[in-house]
C-alpha cells in the first residue's frame, strides 16, 4: 500500500492508501484515530515491554503467553492459588514491596501465574506507576513505565559462568546484572534448579543483597526448608524480609504437563 504524505485539502485528514498493482483503496473512514490517552498508553506499554525483552533472560518464548485468564482452574486448589496471586499482585499495585514465593512441583503453573501477575500489574495500571521527586524542596509526582524483568535462574548462572571467556556475552550479562538492581519487579524463575556450587551460592547471595528491599516474585520446586539448607540463613533472611506472609503453596495440584 502506498499512502500519500499530504493531507486532504478539503477535510484536513489523511488520505487513503492504495495498491499500485490492483488499484485497491483502503477504507480510511473506518480507521480510528487514537486520542491522547490512547497514545500515552501505547507509549508506556511500548517502553515497559521493550525493557522486559531487552534485559530479561528466558529459555522459552512461550513463557510470555501466560495470563491469569488462561490459567486452567479445574480444581479448588487451582482456583485458590489463582485468587491468592491476584491478591498479591494488587498488593504490589498498591505500593507494597513484596517477596513472593511460589512453591510446588514441576508443571503446576508457578511460572504461568508469576507471569500472569506481571501482565495483570501492567494492564491494571496502564503500564505505568507513580514516582515522587523533590526539587528545591518541592515534592512532585510523575508517571513512569514499569520496569519488570523475567530471569530464568539457571540461565543466569550458566550465562554468568560462560561470560568469563566470552566478552560479548559478558556485556549482556553485566547489563542484566545492573538492571537487577534497578528493576521495580523481578520474576526469579526456577530458583534452586542449578547445580549447587560456591559460585552459584555467591551469585544467589549477590542477587538477594541487591533485591532485599525491592519486589521479587520467585518460583521454585523447593520447600522453605530445602531453600534454607541450600542457601543458608543469610540469603533466606533477605528473601523473607518482605515475604513473611507472601508464600503460595501449589499443593494438591497435579503436573499439568503430563
Amino acid at each position: 500500500m502506498l499512502r500519500p504524505k499530504a493531507l486532504n485539502l478539503q477535510t484536513g485528514q489523511k488520505m487513503a492508501g492504495a495498491c499500485p498493482d490492483c488499484g485497491y483503496m483502503e477504507d480510511i473512514k473506518h480507521h480510528t484515530i487514537p486520542n491522547n490517552e490512547q497514545l500515552s498508553l501505547s507509549a508506556y506499554k511500548n517502553d515497559a515491554l521493550s525493557y522486559l525483552t531487552s534485559y530479561s533472560l528466558f529459555s522459552d518464548g512461550k513463557t510470555f503467553n501466560h495470563r491469569f485468564d488462561n490459567y486452567i482452574t479445574n480444581s479448588m486448589a487451582q482456583k485458590r492459588v489463582l485468587t491468592r496471586c491476584e491478591g498479591l499482585a494488587n498488593e504490589i499495585i498498591g505500593g507494597n514491596t513484596e517477596h513472593i514465593l511460589l512453591m510446588g512441583i514441576t508443571g503446576v503453573g508457578k511460572t504461568h501465574l508469576a507471569v500472569g501477575m506481571m501482565y495483570y500489574i501492567f494492564e491494571q495500571t496502564g503500564y505505568k506507576r507513580q514516582v515522587f521527586t523533590v526539587n528545591h524542596g518541592i515534592k512532585s509526582k510523575q508517571m513512569v513505565n514499569w520496569k519488570i524483568l523475567f530471569i530464568d535462574w539457571r540461565e543466569l548462572v550458566e550465562n554468568k559462568k560462560r561470560s568469563i571467556s566470552d566478552s560479548q556475552l559478558a556485556k549482556q550479562v553485566n547489563k542484566t546484572m545492573d538492571e537487577l538492581k534497578r528493576a521495580d519487579i523481578v520474576i526469579l524463575d526456577d530458583f534452586g534448579s542449578e547445580r549447587s556450587t560456591d559460585y552459584s551460592l555467591d551469585l544467589a547471595d549477590t542477587f538477594w543483597r541487591n533485591r532485599e528491599n525491592k519486589t521479587v516474585i520467585t518460583t521454585t520446586n523447593f520447600t522453605g526448608d530445602d531453600l534454607y539448607k541450600r542457601y543458608g540463613p543469610r540469603t533466606i533472611s533477605r528473601m523473607k524480609h518482605h515475604g513473611t506472609k507472601s508464600g503460595v503453596a501449589f499443593g494438591g495440584i497435579d503436573d499439568q504437563r503430563n
